[in-house]
């Protein structure tokens, strides 16, 4: 199978990463070991609650999320990243894999679905679907403005009237260092070259 292809987006807009929810370590290493040999970055977790707690601002990347874990199951914490507005892909992985369990993920919002045991290349197709589907959503308008923190929308939103920094800071109570840094992460997030753009997409998105 061909291996993880290179984006045509601007270098450090897009990070191929992988969060790997999963309680079988041996499995969860394995997955590690197939994914960094493609240059993906990835983190692990044993349980769903920890990855929760580790990100409480949607990350961007692929999820694999086994179905069974300790603690709240995967199908819970799927309906937990639906209710968190997360737009993460994500893979769920499950040794149970009957149909009302895949219909089950699906239903919650799960973007593929593996069954143990899988080979490396229905890892790797799954992911690398994953990964064009973040790159795409990136590309459109509306993932421009939806990947941003709320407080980096509301910093927009405090600019679409032509106002300076000076006058957004003191609206939101902020210091102008803060709103020039959440600035910086807004063109970055945005896949823009200057400010004035952001707030091109802003103002046609009716932000």
């Amino acid at each position: 199978m061909q291996a993880f292809q290179e984006g045509s987006l601007k270098p450090g807009i897009l990070d191929r990463q992988a969060f790997i929810i999963e309680d079988d370590d041996a499995l969860r290493r394995t997955i590690r070991r197939i994914l960094t040999s493609k240059g993906v970055e990835c983190e692990e977790f044993s349980s769903g609650e920890a990855f929760l707690e580790a990100y409480s601002q949607n990350p961007v990347g692929c999820i694999l999320l086994d179905v069974r874990l300790p603690g709240l199951s995967g199908i819970e914490i799927l309906k937990a990243l639906k209710d968190r507005y997360y737009l993460s892909p994500v893979v769920m992985i499950s040794g149970y894999g009957d149909i009302p369990i895949a219909v089950s993920a699906v239903k919650a919002g799960a973007f593929d679905f593996l069954q143990k045991p899988f080979d490396n290349a229905s890892l790797l197709q799954a992911v690398n679907a994953a990964f064009r589907t973040i790159e795409n959503f990136q590309r459109s308008k509306a993932g421009k403005v939806m990947q941003l923190t709320p407080r980096e929308q509301e910093i927009l939103l405090n600019f679409s009237d032509g106002v300076s920094s000076k006058v957004v800071a003191a609206r939101m109570s902020l210091s102008a260092r803060t709103i020039e840094m959440h600035r910086s992460n807004i063109i970055r997030k945005m896949a823009v070259t200057n400010w004035t753009q952001a707030l091109l997409i802003a103002k046609e998105m009716e932000l």
